[in-house]
């Protein structure tokens, strides 16, 4: 017996809960780490995720509509198109749409640049040149 108590295996008792205390501050300072590492994470993400998002569905529109060229004009595709530029929020630059069809194949397509301003971010020009191709 050890002071009252009994040790077990090599096992010491603690020290009027030193430890405990020291532990718990050590862990709450790296949990706020975490949470201001994880926010700025966001901070930064945020606004990038936005941008990608919106041109993945800019290029699932260009190959939907290659799916259906069959069933729709130049002018209809290049109409369809500009409007999603704009309900997406694009910049003017995407609205220029081009198609070109010869034979059964079609082959749409655009170029812009996207800007977003993120602080302490050297770039802030992205390009991106959504296009689908296809037989119909």
């Amino acid at each position: 017996m050890v002071t009252g108590r009994t040790v077990r295996h090599g096992l010491r008792p603690r020290a009027a809960g030193l430890t405990r205390h020291a532990r718990s501050g050590g862990v709450r300072l790296g949990c706020l780490l975490f949470l201001v590492v994880f926010a700025a994470a966001l901070y930064y993400a945020a606004p990038l995720g936005d941008m990608y998002w919106k041109y993945y569905q800019f290029r699932d529109a260009f190959r939907q509509e290659v799916r259906f060229a069959s069933q729709h004009t130049d002018s209809d595709i290049r109409r369809h198109l500009r409007a999603l530029a704009d309900t997406l929020g694009l910049p003017e630059e995407a609205d220029s749409v081009f198609v070109k069809r010869k034979n059964n194949h079609i082959l749409i397509w655009t170029e812009y640049y996207d800007h977003v301003q993120i602080p302490f971010v050297a770039r802030d020009s992205f390009y991106f040149n959504p296009q689908a191709e296809g037989d119909f």
